[in-house]
């Protein structure tokens, strides 16, 4: 195999594998937010359920000064019975009084409903804690694998990108030249093998006399079709 085309073809392994390597670098950051954004979505799922709890909180608060001020008024109305003159002053001071507990119970009895709301609400406020701290726990832990396989990827790029000027360097420059350009053209797959008469690039027939000489392995030949440059590795290579 002449050394231009096993030059090309190192060249092409070391270019295709810096490629993908940087593909898997820039999808990563999309696979982070990916599951940060799942995070904050159940993070606001807690904050919801914690701003309804502590709301309920608040009116069982508002409805035991309720009962508060009541017995207060309750308290002060039992003061003024000294004063009571007639037996119609007394039955209206108890209807007073009476109308007053009523009012009295049934705040009672809100806040009982208060209560078991704030009980329901509670334990779910502590599961949707749970379930932020455990997808937290995810992140954080993906986050590191990202960040782990960054820093892998980039030092073999970097090693490959070492090795890729190496055989460059090795190349003809009007070869190169062409290979760059259809490294660009062939989105980033310019050499290929030619197996069985088809072209592995782009899938079409090569010509029996072009496959003839491509056997030779005397010179570049490229394809008809996509104009990627075909080699044909023999049995055994």
């Amino acid at each position: 195999m002449p050394e231009n085309i096993r030059l090309l073809i190192e060249l092409q392994e070391a270019d295709s594998t810096i490629i993908r390597k940087k593909a898997v670098i820039d999808s990563l950051p999309s696979k982070l937010s990916s599951a940060e954004k799942l995070f904050k979505e159940i993070r606001s799922l807690y904050e919801k359920e914690k701003q309804k709890c502590e709301l309920l909180e608040k009116k069982k608060k508002d409805k035991e000064k309720g009962i508060e001020d009541i017995n207060e008024k309750i308290k002060k109305i039992k003061a003024r019975a000294s004063d009571i003159k007639t037996n119609k002053e007394y039955q209206a001071h108890l209807k007073e009084i009476e109308t007053i507990e009523k009012e009295r119970y049934a705040i009672e009895d809100e806040i009982l409903s208060v209560m078991e709301a704030i009980e329901a609400a509670a334990k779910e406020v502590k599961a949707e804690e749970l379930k932020m701290k455990a997808e937290k726990d995810k992140v954080e832990a993906f986050r590191k694998e990202v960040d782990q396989e960054i820093a892998e990827a980039e030092k073999e790029m970097g090693e490959l990108k070492v090795r890729r000027i190496a055989i460059a360097d090795k190349i003809d420059p009007d070869v190169y030249g062409n290979y760059m350009a259809l490294l660009e053209k062939c989105n980033g797959l310019a050499v290929v093998e030619a197996r069985d008469e088809i072209c592995q690039g782009c899938n079409m027939n090569i010509p029996p006399q072009m496959f003839v000489e491509l056997k030779k392995n005397i010179e570049i030949i490229q394809c008809q079709q996509c104009d990627r440059i075909l080699y044909w590795k023999e049995s055994g290579e």
